[in-house]
This record gives C-alpha cells, structure tokens and sequence, in this order.
C-alpha cells in the first residue's frame, strides 16, 4: 500500500471525513506549505531590526537550495511523486526554528549556541501543525499519519549534533543506513553543498556561515569606523583559520559519503554519486581561497566575506 492509499484507509476508517484525492491534490496542498514555511523563515531571520536576528546563512536562500537539493536527491533514489511532495515540504520546514544564544568563549570571542535538537523538534512540530490545519480546513484527511512520521523522520535527520574527528567534519546521528528515503534525502541535502552545487556555492555558504556564527564580530562591524588596530587583527586570524578549515570540512564530507548513502539501492547509490561529482573541485576552491585571502588586510578580507562597511 503506498502513502496515499494509506491516508485514503485513514480516512474511511475515521468514518468521519472524505477520503482525499491521490497525487496532484497532495502536491498542491505541499507546495503551499512550502510557502508558508518560506514566509516563516523571511519574517523571522530576514530584515529584522536587530542585526544579530538576521541569518546570513539558515535563511530563505539556504530553504530553498535545501528543498531543490532533496527533490533531486529523491527523484535519484526513484521516489514517488507523494514522497517527492513530502520532501519538499519537510525541507522546507526544516529550519523555520533557529533559537540561539549568545555563547562566550574562553579567547574571548563571542559564537551563537543553537539549540540544537530543540530546533529541529519544533520545525517538526510546526510542519504537522500546518498538515492538522490543512485537514481540518478541508474537513478530510489530505496528510495522513504516514505523512507527519515521514517529514519528522526527514527533519530531525539533519540534526548535526555529532562530530566526526577522523575526518573533521559534522556528523548526523539520525541519519541512519535503514533510514527511509526522505530522510536520507534532506540529511543529504542540508550540507550537501560542496558535494552537490560545488565551488562557488561552497565558498560562498562557508562565508555567510562565519558571518552568522561569529556574534562579536557581526556586532563590531555595525560600526566597523570604531575597530581598533587590535581587534581588525584578531578579527583577521579568525577569518584566515576559519578559511584554511574549509577544505578540510569538504574532505570530510567527501570522506562521509559512502557511508551515508549505505542502504540505498546500487543504482539509486550511483546515481547519487553523479550528483555529488563536486567534491574535489570544492576541496580545490576552498584551498585556492585560503591561499588568495593570505595577503589581505582586514578590510579586504571583510568584504571578501560579505561583510559591509
């Protein structure tokens, strides 16, 4: 029986609702919860007063390069169009909750804790709660059990709470080789750039990451005219460390694939090893970044990170 039978068994069973219609109704009724999540994201985390509470990497781009990642990792791995639909939406929701604080560090630099876990679990709870509005709006059942445990199971698939020391790279403890399809997907996804999307999209992404992970910098440089020669250079060597650990993280990945495509079909694994042909050349770029970013002084290297004066 595939998803959508079962939400159709659902709802005769209930006695109480119409059974929805299979496919395009399902697809529809996901892609508008697709933009519901990206509204989410926008009004939370984009052009708000505080500096600080705008994301300059878990934002609208990242949701959607994220949701665009799992429906191609998806049709790979012969998915159902219903899966498909779901993985969608699952992406979608998976960063609508980013609760942080401010984390003081002993060399006296200030990053952003994330509530990790809390996070995700809450997105998890926000995507069923707009599939309980979508079914009571419409008086029957459109998203059926099966349909909430697959978007919980994608999202806290891409927890990273985990750390890989052999190869020095994150590590996603719920994603697992028995793992359903959805949730391979959107784990894959979610840091699937250097892999996936390659050079440019990789150093770009790891750019906009230390921008929103270094809270005291992204802070100074609201009036980067008040920085003394002490804090430019301490600013520098943390922009030039964090520049030489990309390629590293990058090998990491490269070095976690085979791993965490394990259990999938043979030809859904080789498929996927096409699209993410773009490890070496995002090592390379990485490397060559690090190399070029070397010789500058602080103000060209902020704006080679995105940041304005």
């Amino acid at each position: 029986m595939n998803f959508a039978e079962n939400s159709q068994q659902s709802n005769k069973e209930s006695g109480n609702v119409a059974p929805a219609e299979i496919g395009n109704e399902l697809e529809k009724f996901a892609d508008a919860g697709v933009e519901k999540a990206l509204n989410s994201v926008r009004s939370r985390f984009e052009n708000q007063e505080n500096p600080l509470n705008n994301l300059a990497f878990h934002n609208s781009g990242h949701t959607k390069r994220v949701i665009g990642r799992t429906d191609m990792l998806l049709e790979a791995m012969g998915a159902s169009a219903d899966v498909r639909a779901m993985g969608k939406l699952g992406a979608a929701f998976h960063d609508t909750v980013q609760e942080w604080e401010a984390k003081p560090n002993p060399d006296g630099s200030v990053s952003r804790k994330r509530f990790h876990e809390q996070n995700e679990e809450t997105s998890v709870r926000e995507a069923q709660s707009y599939m309980d509005e979508v079914n009571k709006n419409e008086g029957r059942i459109i998203f059926g059990e099966d349909h909430k445990k697959m978007v919980e199971d994608g999202i806290l698939a891409t927890i990273a709470t985990g750390w890989d020391k052999e190869h020095s790279t994150v590590a996603q403890p719920n994603l697992k080789e028995e793992s359903p399809l959805l949730a391979k997907a959107l784990a894959l996804a979610d840091i699937g750039g250097a892999g996936m999307d390659g050079p440019a999209q990789y150093v770009y992404e790891g750019s906009v990451l230390f921008r929103e992970e270094n809270l005291d910098i992204l802070s100074a440089m609201q009036e980067p005219e008040k920085l003394t020669d002490e804090q430019k250079e301490n600013f520098r060597k943390r922009m030039l460390a964090w520049s030489k650990f990309q390629p590293e993280f990058a090998e990491g990945r490269k070095a976690r694939f085979e791993m965490e495509i394990a259990g999938l079909p043979a030809a859904a694994q080789e498929k996927i090893r096409q699209i993410f042909n773009k490890f070496d050349a995002s090592i390379r770029a990485a490397q060559d970044k690090a190399s070029q970013r070397e010789s500058m002084n602080f103000e060209e290297l902020a704006k080679d990170f995105g940041y304005s004066f």
